[in-house]
């Protein structure tokens, strides 16, 4: 806390500084106008009544954005976790990776809506520019933008021929090569064709199993680009395509990499009390990460395999008429992510004798792994009208349509050494029948939850900006969303060797339990197809379908008095459909969510002082209803933990947001951000945390349970006051770069320094999903040649090794003497990284 208010202190005093010099300031530096396109036309950043964080390649260059975790750094609001693939801004985002949900920050490449935030961390060679609206943006983006917007703009051909190689050499065994070559083609069609390939071959894991390989960023990568424009009717039509592919195969490089350390201890007393089937949590085998042997270390036989393949179109194209332009929009997208885990987070492999009593010591197989999926493929197709008469009326009217399908695979475990699970039994408590066939199982699995889903969404908006007078414009929007959903699950399940299939420890065969774990029995109106079995497959079943629509828009006021100063005022209404909780393992009964729906309030101020000194604040206030949330509970039949979703009824959210930009003298540059995020779920009663089911921590409500508190089983528990997952209270980042001009060419020294307050990633806001907060600075050397062919980059990431934490999550011990003990999984961003990397321009 003191921390803070010296931090509070100091920026006041710096901020007060800074407007007196930058007054006073008779230099002819002055800040470069930055034009963006946030509303769908080219603006100045200083003239959009939108909080937005906005960075062209040679920015990123000069401060090191290299990642997504890296604008994350510069975005005040903005939060990324690596290993699920989760972005959130304003306390707002996605908390399931279930492709039948919907995350709450809409992503566009190039204008075409994209579902993964991969693409955002690749290089300058192919990005132009990236643009981070925060903040609803229900009228002009519309899909699930109900916490803000994403959008990175491609580089595109050049009039001129121009053609760049880079390469470049790191730490870890990292390097890459780049190249691009751009120029005109025939008639007035110009064409660009780009191309990257990265490897990593040493990990930031350590694996203590000499067999095994080392983990966290080892990989290759590559991807290649491909470019076309030109113009028709003499510049009537203009048009633009993109085609690009990529391709990943790493080990533990990427969303769901390993990033994590384990710390805690592991239950080795009850070898019969595990979930479904024995694991090495119970048998006594090695701590898998091997925390007392080092931190960053584990010790497992199957790593975290991640193949991907990325398929992406897109066309723009624009017609020019008399007073109003019509623009189209659309593009097609593959995206195949393949994730295979160890789930035995061990090294052993050879089977050995279970003890289960005095006279039966079967053979067991420790080795076990997953399979995960997300296949997908989307399209979406936009018609833009936008006026572009000089008159105070300027409007945009549009219509939208997206359509994604997926093959979504969240469980496909499998003991692949096993062969008993080859031919199970089926699950039964009369001994006549113990003994019947279940329908054959090659590929050895014990626990099976898929979908297969479509997602449709359309839409019809409009906005108009009167230009009241000189000063003053206000702004109005509107857009009607219709989305549907539909989804195709399947489930199955086996045990051996537990107290649920004793028969197993007599036959030594698996026996199949999909019936009574797995019943698929709900009153829930999305079921459309009651769940059966089938068969041939072994496979249960169910059918799901819903729909939801929204009304959303904004309404604002902005003041003009002279070119420097805009402040706004607006009100904004979001909208984010509903979902499903398919694909699981046990076709939860609770299976479907309704929409989320928020009331924005934001008032913001951007200014420039002396053209040297450029300060863009805003704050706001949030009515956030309905939130999609997934709750996890243990079930007492399988003794597994199932995710259910529920809508938490109501959070607030306060925020306060500033960006600066100080240029005092020539050549000097001072960046500086700062945001407050408070973010309190109001009403959310009553549920049930798994690591703590008795509700024994420090500072529980417990709500809605019978009177007297039941001795046993779980208790129900209040959440109102709780902080959203992911929402960083406190963020501080500062950058310093200064360049001296040389005959020979400039040189650029480029410090940033970032400091994350403690943060909670989950709503029970206990010690065990709780990341402290933590600083890191990261430093960058530029040298550019004369003649601007030449760019020479030296960097060093977390100079000072910080321990940053961009996860925290809890496991509980449910048997044996420890029981109650909770573990904890920290997800840690990079060590120190360095390298120095080439760029040269024909």
């Amino acid at each position: 806390m003191v921390f803070k208010r010296q931090l509070l202190a100091v920026s006041a005093l710096v901020g007060a500084s800074l407007v007196a010099n930058a007054a006073q300031a008779q230099s002819s530096n002055t800040i470069e106008e930055l034009v963006i396109t946030a509303e769908k036309r080219e603006q100045s950043l200083q003239d959009v009544p939108v909080a937005v964080s906005a960075f062209t390649d040679e920015r990123r260059e000069t401060i090191g954005i290299n990642s997504v975790q890296d604008l994350t750094n510069f975005t005040p609001g903005l939060s990324y976790a690596t290993n699920n693939d989760r972005i959130a801004m304003r306390g707002i985002g996605r908390f399931t990776n279930n492709r039948s949900s919907e995350g709450g920050v809409a992503m566009y490449n190039d204008g075409v809506y994209t579902s993964s935030v991969t693409a955002f961390a690749r290089s300058t060679l192919f990005i132009e520019r990236t643009e981070a609206l925060r903040g609803p943006q229900g009228t002009l983006y519309g899909r699930n933008s109900i916490g803000g917007a994403l959008n990175i703009i491609s580089k595109r051909p050049t009039d001129d021929f121009y053609a760049e190689v880079r390469g470049g050499l790191a730490n870890y065994d990292n390097w890459f090569t780049e190249a691009a070559v751009s120029g005109p083609l025939v008639g007035n069609i110009r064409g660009r064709l780009a191309g990257s390939y990265s490897s990593q071959g040493e990990g930031y894991f350590k694996n203590l199993n000499p067999n095994g390989r080392d983990e966290g960023g080892i990989g290759d990568q590559w991807q290649i680009e491909g470019q076309l424009d030109g113009s028709l009717g003499d510049g009537k039509l203009e048009w633009w395509l993109k085609a690009d592919t990529a391709e990943w195969h790493n080990l533990g490089r990427g969303p769901g990499g390993r990033t994590t350390a384990l710390y805690g201890i592991r239950d080795v007393t009850s070898p019969l009390q595990a979930a479904l089937t024995p694991n090495s949590a119970t048998l006594g085998l090695p701590l898998g990460t091997a925390a007392t042997e080092c931190q960053f270390c584990f010790n497992n036989d199957d790593g975290n395999y991640i193949s991907l393949e990325n398929n992406g179109y897109a066309l723009n194209a624009t017609l020019h008429l008399d007073n109003f332009d019509v623009r189209y929009i659309g593009g097609y997208t593959y995206y195949d992510y393949r994730l295979q885990t160890d789930l035995d987070a061990t090294s052993r492999q050879a089977p050995f004798n279970l003890p289960i009593s005095a006279t039966s010591s079967p053979l067991y197989y420790p080795r076990r792994h997953n399979q995960y999926q997300e296949e997908v493929w989307w399209f979406s197709n936009e018609l833009n009208f936008a006026s572009t008469h000089d008159g105070a009326m300027q409007w945009l009217l549009g219509l939208y349509q997206f359509r994604e399908g997926s093959n979504y695979t969240l469980s496909d475990a499998r003991h692949p050494d096993d062969p008993r699970f080859e031919n199970p039994t089926l699950f039964s408590t009369n001994p006549a029948t113990q003994l019947v066939a279940a329908a054959p199982n090659p590929l050895r699995r014990y626990a099976y939850g898929s979908s297969s889903n479509v997602s449709e969404s359309y839409a019809a908006f409009g906005q108009l900006d009167w230009q009241v007078t000189e000063t003053l414009k206000a702004t109005a929007g509107l857009r009607y969303t219709y989305d549907r959903k539909r989804s195709f699950e399947s489930a199955r399940l086996f045990c051996l060797f537990t107290a649920t299939c004793p028969i197993s420890r007599v036959s030594g065969r698996a026996v199949d339990v999909t019936a009574v774990a797995s019943p698929g029995a709900s009153s829930d109106p999305s079921v459309y197809l009651p769940a059966y079995t089938d068969p041939t497959t072994g496979l249960r079943h169910r059918g799901l379908k819903n729909n939801w629509s929204g009304v959303t828009g904004t309404l604002g006021l902005d003041w003009q008095p002279d070119p420097d100063t805009l402040a706004y005022a607006k009100y904004t209404r979001g909208y984010k459909a509903g979902g499903f909780n398919s694909g699981t393992t046990t076709l939860a009964p609770n299976v479907t969510t309704e929409e989320e729906t928020i009331d924005a309030y934001e008032v913001g101020l951007k200014k420039t002082f002396g053209g040297q000194l450029q300060a863009n604040a805003s704050a706001f206030y949030y009515d956030y209803q309905d939130i999609q949330i997934p709750i996890t509970g243990r079930d007492p039949l399988t003794d597994l933990n199932v995710t259910r979703f529920f809508n938490m009824p109501k959070a607030r959210i306060v925020g306060f947001e500033v960006e600066t930009i100080w240029q005092p003298i020539d050549n000097l540059q001072i960046l500086a951000n700062y945001s407050y995020l408070n973010s309190e779920l109001r009403e959310a009663c009553c549920f049930q945390d798994p690591e703590d089911p008795r509700g024994i921590q420090e500072g529980v409500v417990l709500a809605g349970n019978p009177t007297p508190l039941p001795a046993t089983g779980a208790l129900n528990q209040d959440l109102k006051g709780a902080k959203l997952p992911s929402s960083t209270p406190h963020r501080v980042t500062v950058n310093v770069n200064y360049t001296r001009e040389m005959a020979a060419g400039s040189l650029t020294g480029s410090l940033t320094w970032v400091w994350r307050d403690d943060t909670y990633y989950s709503i029970f806001n206990r010690y065990y999903n709780q990341a402290k907060s933590w600083q890191q600075t990261d430093a960058r050397v530029l040298w550019n040649d004369i003649d601007d062919r030449f760019t020479v980059i030296g960097y060093v990431k977390n100079i000072f090794e910080q321990e940053g934490v961009s996860g925290a999550d809890g496991t509980r011990i449910n048997t044996g003497p420890n029981t109650g003990f909770v573990n904890r999984t920290i997800s840690y961003v990079p060590p120190r990284t360095y390298g120095v990397e080439v760029q040269y321009r024909f």
